[in-house]
Formats: structure tokens, C-alpha cells, sequence
């Protein structure tokens, strides 16, 4: 997929603040597969963001420069779930990001947090929190694990084993779902084969589910049902994916 260059698109903050204005953003729901049956066990909602005239901006480029601003990463992480949970596929669960930096600003976690407010009475949820990239992301993270659970949703760690970030054993043994990150599927490295193995049969035995991203071919495919995991996701499913804006 072609993305414009956010640092030549938002040349100024007013390119952003523009598009968060106009709501120029969107969701992608990309499907999880059943690795052995190849049926649909729920979508991840991913967000979509445009130019004026309709090309896609990298939605990691622009999380970046949010980051930059706390309250402008809340309001828009509001946004966007609120787009996310409005057209959710019937009766499917739902996979559904939360940044833990984000979720910090919307209020404190005993009460009063718009997203936990927002969130409450939804059914079939799997809330994805993001790698961490320092301690203070870990402890984030292992708070919003913690909130989450006790509203009864699951918990996924996402982007496991990705360049630069850390991993938090923590919340890696708190997990109901272990995302692995598609960099495993482009190394052939015997250690990294050794440790992806061992973090499968990690999940297995403590019963966890596995879910390995950027499935594009039937090679990858074949290679995740070898590993034993046990769901995918990727462009091999694109036929499947459903876009709102």
C-alpha cells in the first residue's frame, strides 16, 4: 500500500490539525484467520487517514507526530474508536488498539476515563496494547492490561519480537492473545526460529492464543501453521478486508 509522506503533507501543524478538523480519517477492520481452519474469528480496526484529495497518510507517521501532543493524541484516539466501534462487523469479535499514552490523559482509570466509559457495555472486545519502547511505556501498559481485564475484556500484546521495542514480562504472562510481529517472517536467523518456537509453545502451554501478522503469501501461511500458531492476519486475506470512513 502507497502512503503519502507525512512530513511532506503536514509541513506545518496546521496540515494535521486540519485533518483531525475535518475528521478526514477512517477504519480498515482486517480479518484474523483460524490458521488450520481458515475461518474468520474476529477483525482488527485499524486506522485510516486522508489528504484532501483522498490519498491515504501513513497512520504510523502520524501517531508519531500526535505523540508530540498528549491531548491531541487523546482526542483523536476518541475519535477513532468511536468510528471503530460504530461500524464494527456484526456478531465478530473485535480487536480494537488502545495507546497506553493516550488512555492516560483521557482521566484517571478509577473513574471518569472517557475511553473506559466509552468502551463499557461493548461485548466481544480484545483490547491490543502496543509494544512497550521504555519502563515508563511498560508500566502503562501493565495498568491499562490490568483495567482491562477487570472490565472483562481480553487482552492482546501486539507487535511482539518488532524492531526496537521491549518486552514486558509482566504483561506477556498477563496476555490472553500474543501478536507476533511480521519481522519473523523475513529472518531466517536459527536463533530467531528458536525463540519465535519457543514463544509459540510458550502460549500453548500456558493457554494463550497466537496470532501471527503480515501473512502475504501461502508460503507464510503454510510456515504459521507449521510453528503451530494459531491464527494469522495479512494482505493474503485482502479480499476480506472491509473499509469504512
Amino acid at each position: 500500500m502507497e502512503y503519502v509522506d507525512v512530513n511532506r503533507y503536514a509541513k506545518d501543524c496546521f496540515e494535521l490539525l486540519d485533518l483531525i478538523e475535518r475528521q478526514r480519517f477512517g477504519v480498515e477492520y482486517q480479518p484474523i484467520i483460524d490458521a488450520h481452519k481458515g475461518e474468520v474469528i474476529g477483525y482488527e480496526a485499524l486506522a485510516r487517514f486522508y489528504t484532501q484529495t483522498g490519498e491515504r497518510v501513513s497512520p504510523l507517521d502520524v501517531f508519531r507526530t500526535l505523540h508530540d501532543s498528549p491531548l491531541l493524541l487523546a482526542q483523536v484516539e476518541l475519535q477513532l474508536k468511536r468510528i471503530q466501534l460504530r461500524f464494527r462487523p456484526a456478531n465478530s469479535r473485535l480487536f480494537l488498539n488502545l495507546d497506553p499514552h493516550a488512555f492516560s490523559v483521557l482521566g484517571p482509570l478509577a473513574s471518569g476515563n472517557a475511553m473506559m466509559q466509552m468502551l463499557s457495555g461493548h461485548e466481544d472486545l480484545v483490547v491490543e496494547i502496543i509494544e512497550n519502547t521504555d519502563v515508563n511505556d511498560a508500566r502503562m501498559s501493565n495498568n491499562l492490561s490490568r483495567k482491562m481485564h477487570e472490565m472483562g475484556f481480553s487482552i492482546a500484546l501486539d507487535d511482539v519480537g518488532a524492531p526496537d521495542s521491549m518486552l514486558s514480562l509482566q504483561i506477556l504472562a498477563d496476555v490472553d492473545f500474543i501478536k507476533l510481529d511480521r519481522c519473523w517472517l523475513r529472518t531466517d536467523s536459527k536463533d530467531s526460529n528458536l525463540l519465535l518456537r519457543s514463544l509459540v509453545n510458550y502460549a500453548q502451554l500456558s493457554g494463550k492464543k497466537t496470532v501471527l501478522e503480515g501473512v502475504e503469501t501461502a508460503e507464510d501461511l503454510a510456515h504459521a501453521v507449521n510453528l503451530g500458531v494459531d491464527y494469522v492476519q495479512g494482505f493474503f486475506y485482502r479480499e476480506l478486508f472491509i473499509e469504512e470512513s
